[in-house]
């Protein structure tokens, strides 16, 4: 998977390839290529799921699939 992190010293981003099984113990070990400060992840939101529209399962309004 690839993240995007932002250096807290020199404020550039990144997108680092992490493998998923990986991310939990390499995610606090990011350093900036540039000025080797510490790497934070940057989340960002791509879409909310509202709950409406067909969906994979289709509109069923209430009724049994």
């Amino acid at each position: 998977m690839i993240y995007n992190f932002g250096c807290q010293k020199c404020k550039k981003e990144f997108e680092i390839d992490i493998p998923m099984k990986d991310y939990d113990k390499e995610k606090n070990n990011q350093v900036c290529p540039e000025c080797k400060g510490k790497l934070q992840r940057i989340l960002e939101w791509k879409g909310v799921a509202t709950g409406k529209g067909a969906g994979w399962c289709g509109n069923s309004y209430g009724n049994t699939i």
